[in-house]
């Protein structure tokens, strides 16, 4: 399995692909942060987004990196389903099954790998956003105190450790649309066209839904529950999914035949 995941690091660590994910990520969480900060009102005005004096809070500095999570859970499986997928239709599966014929440890080392490369894009994302905390704390005159004690430290980490588990569940998902339909562009599309305009619209028309769409208890996981949906019902939930995907997906590359 060693040997596989190292394998799969040679082609997620090109330029190409590692830098453009890691510094895009970055930038739109700090984006996000931006935005947060900038459409902040203070407590006695209504409608406002969230208030200034919430932002001084110790939850205060990962306020943006949660809001980004969304995206950040889309683009995850999008890269995920890719580099599955690219294996069937580029025909570089059948080389790595000659010198790696148990296909259970190939798919093992495989999704270690991309799961360790999307562990990465969360950690720059959340430094992104970190950055753009402070700089827009300094221009609104938000205190930063509560962000460095060991209760706004825990925070932080309790939010990245969220966001991981979230992108980990839609590389998972990803990784399965991959192999089901051998081919990067329609899983992407797929993936996107469900976890985006589908979920929201589903489950704004049937009342309860969002606590049973794959998509929503991820994110809800990512911002450590919601109003509808409770942090331990979600990670429950997602757990379930994430290991019926990984044993379909285990099942699918393990019998099906490669042709490509």
């Amino acid at each position: 399995m060693i040997r596989a995941f190292r394998s799969e690091w040679v082609k997620l660590r090109r330029r190409t692909l590692l830098l453009s994910t890691y510094l895009s990520l970055t930038a739109v969480s700090g984006l996000f942060t931006v935005l947060v900060f900038a459409r902040a009102g203070t407590a006695n005005r209504r409608g406002d987004f969230i208030s200034l004096q919430e932002l001084a809070r110790p939850d205060g500095l990962s306020r943006g990196l949660t809001r980004a999570a969304l995206l950040l859970g889309v683009v995850a499986f999008g890269i995920a389903a890719a580099q599955v997928a690219l294996e069937f239709s580029l025909g570089t599966l059948r080389q790595l099954l000659v010198r790696q014929p148990r296909r259970p440890t190939l798919l093992s080392g495989k999704g270690l790998g991309i799961l360790t490369f999307l562990a990465g894009a969360v950690i720059c994302s959340g430094i992104g956003g970190g950055v753009a905390a402070f700089v827009m704390a300094h221009v609104r005159g938000v205190s930063t105190a509560a962000w460095t004690s060991s209760t706004g430290l825990a925070d932080i980490g309790r939010s990245l450790g969220d966001v991981a588990l979230a992108v980990t569940g839609y590389g998972v998902l990803g990784m399965l649309a991959g192999l089901i339909l051998r081919s990067a562009a329609p899983a992407v599309v797929v993936g996107f066209v469900y976890l985006l305009p589908f979920e929201g619209i589903f489950s704004a028309v049937v009342k309860g839904s969002d606590r049973w769409l794959p998509g929503q208890v991820l994110s809800a996981i990512s911002e450590g529950g919601t109003a509808n949906v409770t942090f331990s019902h979600a990670l429950l939930t997602a757990t379930v999914y994430t290991v019926i995907a990984a044993a379909l997906g285990t099942l699918l590359f393990t019998k099906r035949d490669v042709t490509a």
